[in-house]
């Protein structure tokens, strides 16, 4: 996949994390999606960006069956939310 090679190529870029996580995901990679979207919000912290990335997090988690977690994260992305205001446009 090219957004694996573009990570590889310039590692722990959050914009190209971020996309790789949503590809990953919707092509049912849950393991990479779940690396990919944690390596965002554990560098953007509290940018809409980390926003989006606790708000895929939230929804992998909720089609695993794992409530807590995807709670913890909608929690977060609202959190984030509140203090950062809508999410952009894609």
């Amino acid at each position: 996949m090219e957004l694996e090679r573009a990570n590889r190529l310039k590692a722990d870029m959050p914009e190209t994390l971020y996309a790789l996580g949503k590809a990953a995901s919707l092509d049912g990679d849950v393991v990479t999606a779940e690396k990919a979207w944690t390596k965002v919000v554990e560098l953007e912290k509290t940018t809409s960006l980390a926003a989006q990335a606790h708000f895929g997090l939230a929804g992998l988690y909720r089609k695993q069956g794992k409530t807590a977690q995807a709670q913890h994260e909608m929690q977060e992305f609202q959190k984030l939310q509140s203090t950062i205001g809508p999410p952009r446009s894609e």
